[in-house]
C-alpha cells in the first residue's frame, strides 16, 4: 500500500504517499481538505491503480515532487 487517508492536525483528510512521505496529487490538485470518505476513496483508487488492478482509471495520480 502506497496511498493512505489521513487525518491532519485540522480535522481534515489528505491521501498521503507513503513512499516520498508527501500529499499526493491528482489531476495538479493536491488531495488535502477532502472528507474521511473521499480520503479512503481516493486512496484505495490510487493503491488499485498501482497495483494493476484497475485497468482503465479515470485519475493518474502522482505524487508532489
Amino acid at each position: 500500500m502506497r496511498f493512505a487517508a489521513i487525518q491532519d492536525p485540522c480535522d481534515d483528510w489528505l491521501v498521503h504517499d507513503l513512499a516520498l512521505d508527501l500529499p499526493a496529487e491528482m489531476d495538479g490538485r493536491v488531495l488535502i481538505g477532502l472528507t474521511r470518505g473521499e480520503a479512503e476513496d481516493l486512496a484505495d483508487q490510487a493503491n488499485a491503480g498501482i497495483s494493476g488492478q484497475v485497468v482503465d482509471s479515470p485519475v493518474p495520480f502522482a505524487s508532489v515532487a
